[in-house]
């Protein structure tokens, strides 16, 4: 097989994971609101395989827990089936939230009603921290391939003295990472220009 032909098949396999995951994702919860009344949100059920997605935020965050106030809120979500992508969460402050941190943690327990989205989750309490928390105005949880089960993000804020205190929040896979697919197909040039280097 020619060099020529090697680098097309590698670039062609390239085209068609990026059109796959493109055309394949799937947006399980947009815009969902967070319950003020629950102890935490379920977001829903995410297959990496066809790199679902999500967008959620909580609003008027100081009509539930009063201004100047300490907040914690859960957002509760599946995978299945696991092993396989990455998983990203974006959270952003709209609106001044003092000490704005997160992080994701497997199940310790949740009992979430999943018939709708969002939906009410009781008895929620985290499991083991994935990473480290997160800080900031702006920040994001990055983590590799994670089991099959249930996931907890854990905000955690202060709502502004005066006014409205707001963030929003989003939720992707994907799989495979572009980089990974940029390196597959350098490997792939260098394995055939070395195969045509080689003497017959």
């Amino acid at each position: 097989m020619t060099v020529r032909a090697i680098v097309g098949n590698g670039l062609a396999i390239i085209g068609l994971a990026l059109a796959t995951q493109g055309a394949s994702a799937d947006t399980i919860c947009s815009g969902c609101e967070y319950l003020d009344a629950d102890p935490g949100t379920w977001v829903g059920s995410y297959d990496p395989n066809t790199f679902d997605n999500g967008s959620f935020a909580h609003t008027d965050i100081q009509t539930n827990v009063g201004n100047n106030a300490n907040f914690t809120n859960y957002w509760v979500f599946d995978i299945d089936p696991g092993g396989v992508g990455s998983i990203s969460a974006n959270f952003t402050t709209t609106t001044a939230i003092l000490n704005f941190a997160g992080g994701l943690y497997a199940l310790g327990t949740a009992t979430c009603d999943t018939a709708t989205l969002p939906d009410s989750c009781s008895a929620v309490a985290v499991g083991t921290q994935i990473g480290s928390t997160q800080t900031g105005n702006n920040w994001e949880i990055l983590t590799g391939p994670l089991a099959a089960g249930r996931y907890i993000i854990q905000i955690t804020g202060t709502t502004r003295a005066s006014g409205p205190s707001t963030y929003t929040g989003q939720l992707g896979f994907q799989v495979p990472e572009p980089v990974s697919l940029a390196l597959l197909g350098l490997g792939l040039v260098g394995f055939g220009a070395r195969s045509r280097r080689q003497p017959k």
